[in-house]
C-alpha cells in the first residue's frame, strides 16, 4: 500500500490520496498551470458552471487509476513500484494540453504536426517534470509510455490500458465529472460496478463480468450523449470555432506555437493568450484585425450560428475521416460560400475530431469491449457487441457535420449548404 503524504477533497471522489511524489508534482508549476486550462474549452457558454478545469480532472483519472491498480496488478504480481507509475502516470496524461484544451491542438497539428499527447510526453521527460520523478527512481520514458498506451512488455497492456484504454481512469472520470459541472445526468456511469467487475484475460486483456452487461451499456449511452449534448453541443461547437479561428489569426501575430523549449510553451494558458491577444494592435494586420474581432463577439457572446448539420453514422472509418481533412473541409466551404454568395471567411464547415465511443488503437477490433461469462466451471471470452444490440450500434462512427455563419448569412447558407451536402458518402446511414 502506497503511503499517504496529504488527502485531497474532491466533490465527484470524496477524499484522494496523495503521495510525496504525487504532492511534489501538483505542486510544480507544470501541473498548476492545469487550473488555468479549462476542461470543457467552450462549455460555459451553454453551461454556466462548466467552468472546471484540468486540475482537478488529473486528479481524479490518478484515484480510478489507483483503484483500478489495485484490483488488477496483484494478479500480475505487481506491486507499489507498479501502481505508483500508473498513478503518476493518470496524473499526469492531461499535462500537455494548450490553451482551451483540444482547441489549441488543432492549431498546434497544423502548424507543428504535434497533438497534446506529444506535449505530454515532452513535457514529462524534458522538464523539471520529469526532473522530480527521477528524483524518485521513476524513470520518465517509461511515464510517457503509459500515458501514450505503449506496451513494450505483455503486462503493459494491463497497465497502459488503466490509463489510455478502452474503458480507463480518464473516461470514468471526465463523463461524471463534466456531467457535474455541466448541471446534466447524461455521463452519470457506475464506476463501482465497474472497478469491480473487470479481471485480466489470458493474454492480458482487461474484460469485464456478463453481469455488468447493463452497466457497460450505460456507459456508451452517456458517452453517446455526453458527446451529443455537451462536448458536440452546437453552441458549445460555435465557441470553439471562433476560438480555433482567433487562436489561428494570433498565431500569425503573436507566433504562439514557434515555442522552443517545454518552458516557453507551459507559459501559455487560456487567461494568457486571450490577455496577449487584446494587446495587439488591429492596425498591424489582417490577421491582427480577426483575432481582436473574434475576442469581441466571445465577450459579447455575439456568435456564429448553425445553418445546417446532418448526422452521419458508419461502420466505416474511412468515411468517418474524410471531412476531418482541412483541405476537404475548405473545398466544401468555398463551394457553399460560391453557392450562397456570402465571403468565404463567414462558412465554417465543422467535424469532430474523435469517433463517439471509447476505441483501443492496440485491439484487433477497436471499437469492441471485452466481456466473459462462466460456462461449466471455465471463464469464456465473448464481444460485448454479441450480447448487446446498443454496443453493436455503437460500433460505428459518428460525426456530426454542421456548417456555421454570421447570422446575417444564415438562410442563404442553409439554402446553399442543402445543395451541396446532397453529394454525402452513399455508404454512409444519414439521419436528419
Amino acid at each position: 500500500m502506497l503511503e499517504q503524504a496529504i488527502e485531497i477533497n474532491d466533490p465527484i471522489l470524496g477524499f484522494i490520496g496523495v503521495t510525496e511524489l504525487e504532492k511534489r508534482v501538483i505542486d510544480s508549476e507544470p501541473y498548476q498551470r492545469l487550473r488555468r486550462i479549462k476542461q470543457l474549452s467552450g462549455g460555459h457558454f451553454v453551461y454556466p458552471t462548466a467552468e472546471h478545469t484540468r486540475f482537478g480532472h488529473c486528479l481524479g483519472a490518478m484515484h480510478l487509476a489507483s483503484r483500478l491498480g489495485e484490483k488488477l496488478l496483484p494478479h500480475l504480481g505487481l506491486g507499489d513500484d507498479d501502481l505508483q507509475e500508473v498513478r503518476v502516470a493518470s496524473l499526469l496524461h492531461d499535462i500537455g494540453h494548450g490553451p482551451f484544451s483540444h482547441v489549441f491542438e488543432e492549431v498546434l497539428l497544423e502548424h507543428r504536426g504535434m497533438n497534446h499527447e506529444d506535449m505530454t510526453e515532452w513535457i514529462i521527460e524534458e522538464s523539471v517534470v520529469g526532473d522530480l520523478l527521477s528524483d524518485f527512481g521513476i524513470v520518465p520514458s517509461r511515464v510517457a509510455d503509459l500515458v501514450r498506451g505503449r506496451r513494450k512488455k505483455k503486462v503493459d497492456a494491463v497497465l497502459a490500458g488503466i490509463v489510455a484504454g478502452q474503458i480507463d481512469a480518464d473516461k470514468m472520470d471526465y463523463l461524471v465529472r463534466d456531467s457535474f459541472y455541466c448541471g446534466v445526468n447524461y455521463g452519470l456511469i457506475d464506476q463501482d460496478r465497474l472497478l469491480d467487475n473487470v479481471e485480466i484475460g489470458e493474454d492480458y486483456a482487461m474484460e469485464f463480468s456478463l453481469a455488468t452487461r447493463g452497466t457497460l451499456e450505460a456507459f456508451l449511452v452517456a458517452r453517446y450523449e455526453m458527446f451529443m449534448n455537451v462536448y458536440y453541443h452546437k453552441t458549445v461547437r460555435s465557441v470553439e470555432v471562433m476560438l480555433v479561428k482567433l487562436m489561428t489569426a494570433a498565431n500569425d501575430v503573436l507566433q504562439l506555437v514557434d515555442f522552443g523549449s517545454p518552458e516557453e510553451f507551459l507559459k501559455l494558458d487560456d487567461i494568457s493568450v486571450v490577455s496577449r491577444i487584446r494587446k495587439v494592435d488591429p492596425s498591424e494586420s489582417a490577421e491582427a484585425a480577426e483575432a481582436l474581432e473574434m475576442v469581441r463577439r466571445l465577450d459579447s457572446r455575439v456568435l456564429y450560428k448553425p445553418a445546417f448539420e446532418k448526422i452521419l453514422y458508419t461502420g466505416d472509418k474511412f468515411v468517418s475521416k474524410l471531412l476531418t481533412k482541412r483541405k476537404v473541409r475548405e473545398t466544401i466551404e468555398e463551394e457553399i460560400a460560391e453557392e450562397a454568395h456570402v465571403p468565404r471567411e463567414e462558412v465554417i464547415v465543422d467535424v469532430p475530431t474523435l469517433p463517439s465511443v471509447p476505441h483501443n488503437p492496440h485491439q484487433e477490433d477497436p471499437m469492441e469491449i471485452y466481456i466473459f461469462e462462466i460456462v461449466e466451471g471455465e471463464k469464456k471470452r465473448r464481444n460485448l457487441s454479441e450480447l448487446s444490440n446498443i454496443a453493436e450500434m455503437m460500433k460505428g462512427y459518428l460525426d456530426v457535420i454542421r456548417v456555421y455563419t454570421h447570422a446575417k448569412y444564415r438562410r442563404r447558407v442553409e439554402r446553399a449548404a442543402r445543395a451541396v451536402f446532397k453529394g454525402v458518402p452513399a455508404s454512409a446511414e444519414i439521419h436528419m
